[in-house]
């Protein structure tokens, strides 16, 4: 691939959208962002997973230009925490960030020959064809989907895409492309178009600290180096050799490499002349699977490099991190607030069954308290098929500061949360249990009851948790769920009961509802 004449920068060229604190918003490139995070109040960008890619590459040049990406000769954790929080009342050093970029200049461009970043340009040789423009965004209607009549000729003759957009497409490819068969590859004796393993986000949730500014959100993002590689915890950007695509793809050697080097696909932008677009490009494996399922135990797949932003399901023997906890679009945020903001495994009868909690979030505990006040939590969801190519929606939502209400600071106040969270879940299975009763439903006919109940009461519970909690009044959670129980138990019966056969039945289902507590505040 022949390098454009006007290369896209994306250390200085403009392509993040950034909020400052003054209301303003500006595009930046990676240096810019980096050096006026003190003043830069939040990314805003178009794509809800572009923040959970985004937040990655940024955390990782915030381990360098930090020196938080590694631990010092006799340092322990408590020494790296005391570092780390030593810097939330400066800014970042502008020479360290300048001579960062300054290092890495040649591979922090889009269309480089010899090093575009996040890509591999080998694949102008190994591939016999390029995938077609169409599909580099994801979302976009591709293959032959009939609705849109889009077959293979259609996406490789479609307009091009500007650079700024191709870059954040790339960075969500790398992160939460789908698997499966891609483009044909043809590297040493293998020769395959199939293979190729989904990204490591794709399908899960991750959750993200953040502050009043972009300094403290990405110091906030930074946990203690759990393995120290040295010059082997290389982001791609780094790396001056690019990995053998026909063996599974390396551990981790450190934080940096663990937040950036577990690419999955192998990709190849293909620029116009001047370098403002995309015009084409390459889509295919970039690692092959091993042949077996790293760290495996009697009780199921143990996951040796769990990523600090996602929650994991537990094996079943040891209780260790498992597979990610998958997005569910349908399933309200508050509810899972008990495994976020406490550590489960304090608590031996749910350490087995619980979720892990993010790493992130346990690191959070260790922060000052004047910082840790003011950190909301962005959640940034992704449900996708990870066998298939299906996007289902992605979603992101940001709470208020809450991260101060953990059992490790305020044991009273993680409590009341957790009582609200368990009387949602209580009200939940008695309104399950009645209305199977009302319907007299089988088995069979849990999963369209359980639909039922997530579009009416869940909303519902879900406003009534956030009301409580931004005026005080958690103690109310009782009455207030219940209330929402019986109203959503009337609602889902209100044609049955014109029925005259069912009317008693119902009743009778209804008076296994608890009824609302008379101490509720006004």
């Amino acid at each position: 691939m022949n390098a454009p004449a006007d290369d896209f920068d994306l250390a200085h060229g403009a392509w993040i959208d950034c909020r400052y604190r003054d209301g303003t918003t500006r595009r930046l490139g990676l240096h810019e962002m980096i050096s006026d995070a003190s003043a830069i109040a939040d990314l805003t960008l178009p794509y809800p997973i572009a923040y959970g890619a985004l937040y990655r590459i940024a955390a990782a040049i915030t381990y360098r230009v930090t020196g938080l990406d590694h631990l010092r000769p006799g340092e322990t954790a408590a020494g790296w925490y005391r570092r780390r929080n030593s810097r939330f009342s400066t800014g970042f050093d502008q020479r360290a960030v300048d001579r960062y970029f300054h290092k890495h200049a040649a591979h922090l461009r889009l269309y480089h020959r010899r090093c575009p970043f996040l890509q591999d340009p080998r694949l102008a040789e190994e591939c016999p064809r390029t995938s077609g423009i169409g599909k580099l965004v994801i979302g976009r209607p591709a293959g032959n989907a009939r609705p849109w009549f889009s077959d293979t000729a259609s996406q490789r003759h479609a307009a091009p895409v500007d650079s700024p957009e191709a870059a954040l497409q790339t960075l969500m490819w790398a992160y939460y492309g789908s698997g499966g068969a891609l483009s044909t590859r043809s590297h040493g004796t293998v020769n395959a178009h199939a293979g190729c393993m989904a990204a490591v986000l794709r399908g899960t949730v991750g959750y993200h600290p953040i502050g009043p500014d972009l300094h403290t959100t990405l110091l906030a993002h930074l946990t203690p180096p759990g393995v120290d590689g040295g010059q082997g915890d290389l982001a791609p950007w780094e790396n001056p050799t690019s990995a053998d695509p026909t063996r599974p793809p390396p551990s981790p050697a450190g934080p940096v490499s663990l937040l950036t080097a577990r690419t999955r696909h192998a990709i190849l932008l293909v620029p116009s002349a001047d370098g403002r677009f995309a015009t084409d490009w390459y889509l295919t494996w970039g690692a092959r699977n091993p042949p077996h399922k790293p760290g495996r135990e009697a009780g199921g797949h143990v996951e040796p490099f769990p990523d600090p932003f996602l929650s994991y399901q537990r094996a079943r023997e040891s209780g260790a991190p498992s597979s990610a906890v998958r997005a569910d679009g349908g399933r309200q945020l508050f509810r899972d607030l008990d495994v976020l903001l406490n550590d489960p495994a304090t608590e031996p009868q749910r350490a087995r069954r619980a979720p892990t909690r993010p790493q992130v979030l346990a690191s959070c505990d260790q922060i000052p308290d004047e910082v840790v006040d003011t950190l909301r939590l962005r959640v940034v969801g992704a449900e996708q098929d990870r066998e298939k190519s299906n996007d289902h929606q992605w979603w992101t939502t940001t709470t208020p500061p809450l991260l101060t209400h953990t059992a490790a600071r305020d044991p009273d106040g993680a409590q009341r949360i957790s009582d609200a969270v368990h009387e949602a879940d209580l009200a939940e299975w008695h309104l399950d249990n009645a209305l199977a009763a009302a319907f007299d439903d089988r088995p069979a006919d849990a999963r369209a009851r359980k639909a039922r109940i997530a579009l009416r009461f869940w909303p519902r519970a879900d406003t009534i948790f956030w009301n409580l909690y931004d005026t005080g009044r958690l103690d109310d959670a009782t009455h207030r769920m219940r209330v929402a129980a019986l109203d959503t138990f009337d609602q889902l019966t209100a044609d049955l009961a014109r029925n005259p056969s069912a009317g008693e039945r119902i009743a009778r289902a209804r008076a296994h509802l608890p009824l609302p507590s008379r101490k509720a505040t006004p």
